[in-house]
C-alpha cells in the first residue's frame, strides 16, 4: 500500500478525480502547506497506524517552481519532474549572496537522497505514457522565492532544479519511519521576479494529478 501525500485539497482533487483511494492499494493524506504542517501531519498519521508495515512507500506529489538555469537542467512550464534529492534550502543564515547552513551539531542533515529504485520505475511508467520527464535536485524553502536573485542563489548553492515547500520535511519523516519516498512535481511557474500572470497553477495541478494516477496504477499493480 502507498501513502500518497500532497499539500492542498486542490492538488489531491486532481488525483482523486482520476482514481479513487483503495485501502489495499493507496491512502491519501493532505498535509497542509509548508514544512511544519507537513512534518506534523505526516508524523501524526504514521504514529497512529496500527499496521504501519503495510505501507510500502510514500508518494509525495504537487507543483513546484523551476529555477532559471543556463544549462539543459532547467525545467519548463508544465513539465513533470522527479526528485533525486531533497534539500532544506533556506534553513540557516540567509546572507545576501548565499545561505549559510547551521552547525552540523545543531541539525540532523540538510539533504536527503530519495529511493533510486522507485525513481527508475516512476520514470519508466511516465515515459511509457509518452510524457516528458526530468530528474534533478529539489529544494524545499520556508518562503517561496519572489525574486530571480534569490532563486539563483538557491539554484547555485544546491545545484537545484526546482523549489517547493514540503518535500524535505516528507523526506525527513520518511527516513525516521524507514519508508521509501518517491516525489513527483509539475512545474507551475519559473522562479523569477514574481509575476502571477505567468503562472500555470491550475494546469500544473491537473497534470500532477494525471501523472500521480499513472504512477499509482503502475506501482500498485506489481
Amino acid at each position: 500500500m502507498f501513502l500518497v501525500v500532497c499539500a492542498t485539497e486542490f492538488e489531491m482533487q486532481a488525483l482523486t478525480n482520476r482514481i479513487n483511494p483503495r485501502q489495499d492499494k493507496w491512502v491519501a493524506l493532505v498535509t497542509g502547506v509548508g514544512l511544519v504542517e507537513t512534518a506534523l501531519s505526516l508524523s501524526r498519521f504514521l504514529e497512529q497506524q496500527k499496521n504501519i508495515g503495510e505501507i510500502q512507500a510514500v508518494l509525495d506529489f504537487g507543483v513546484a517552481g523551476a529555477y532559471l538555469r543556463e544549462d539543459k537542467k532547467s525545467g519548463d512550464l508544465l513539465e513533470i519532474c522527479l526528485a533525486e534529492q531533497e534539500s532544506f534550502g533556506d534553513f540557516g543564515i540567509c546572507h545576501a549572496d548565499h545561505i549559510e547552513p547551521l552547525a552540523e551539531d545543531l541539525i540532523h542533515r540538510t539533504s536527503y537522497k530519495l529511493d533510486a529504485g522507485l525513481l527508475d520505475k516512476a520514470e519508466a511508467l511516465l515515459l511509457k505514457e509518452s510524457l516528458t520527464v526530468k530528474r534533478g535536485n529539489f529544494i524545499t524553502v520556508c518562503g517561496v522565492s519572489g525574486t530571480k536573485h534569490r532563486g539563483d542563489i538557491l539554484c547555485s548553492q544546491y545545484d537545484g532544479f526546482c523549489e517547493n515547500m514540503e518535500g524535505a520535511a516528507v523526506a525527513r519523516v520518511c527516513e525516521a519511519f524507514n519508508l521509501p519516498l518517491l516525489e513527483m512535481r509539475t512545474i507551475s511557474n519559473f522562479v523569477e521576479d514574481r509575476d502571477l500572470t505567468k503562472w500555470k497553477l491550475k494546469d500544473a495541478c491537473e497534470l500532477a494529478g494525471k501523472a500521480a494516477a499513472i504512477l499509482l496504477r503502475g506501482l500498485t499493480d506489481e
